[in-house]
């Protein structure tokens, strides 16, 4: 008889563990951010400047004009202070930016000065940033022949924009 009290209650004890489960459903809301069409970098060419001399395949392209460069890229957005610290070797906290807004994208104006092989060198660059991508057009000169070139460097950066690739 004590056997079967014991089984009895074992088996009561067991008839708990089988209860029915419960679901809870769950419901994920991802909203996958929308990147923005690629553009392209549109900018008035000067005479001088009719072929790339470099030309590689993430949409850079290097020219030498009359005394000075000319680079057209485009590089991954998100970071602006990474862009800038690869295009200028400055942060954008040591650089005077001009942000202005153009055709829906952030424009970003710079100068700075580094060191070149046998002189002081020059540098301006625009940047626009879609959300996307930084589309960049840098210009840079020897420190000598830059105060020369201003006037044609404001009518280069002042024509830079974006066009769809479509």
């Amino acid at each position: 008889m004590k056997k079967c009290w014991i089984v009895g209650f074992l088996v009561l004890l067991l008839c708990g563990c089988g209860g029915q489960q419960t679901f809870e459903p769950v419901l994920d809301d991802y909203e996958l951010p929308v990147a923005a069409p690629l553009h392209e970098i549109s900018v008035s060419l000067p005479e001088d400047a009719a072929q790339p001399v470099l030309q590689s395949t993430d949409a850079g392209r290097l020219y030498f004009c009359n005394g000075y460069t000319l680079s057209l890229q485009t590089l991954s957005g998100g970071d602006l202070d990474r862009t800038l610290r690869s295009i200028t070797g400055y942060g954008k906290d040591s650089l005077a930016l001009i942000a202005t807004a153009y055709q829906g994208a952030d424009r970003y104006e710079c100068a700075w000065t580094a060191a070149g092989e046998g002189a002081q060198q020059v540098g301006r660059a625009v940047v626009l940033d879609d959300g996307s991508s930084h589309y960049v057009v840098t210009v840079m000169a020897d420190a000598d022949a830059a105060g020369q070139l201003r006037s044609a460097w404001d009518s280069l950066l002042a024509s830079v924009r974006l066009t769809d690739t479509d």
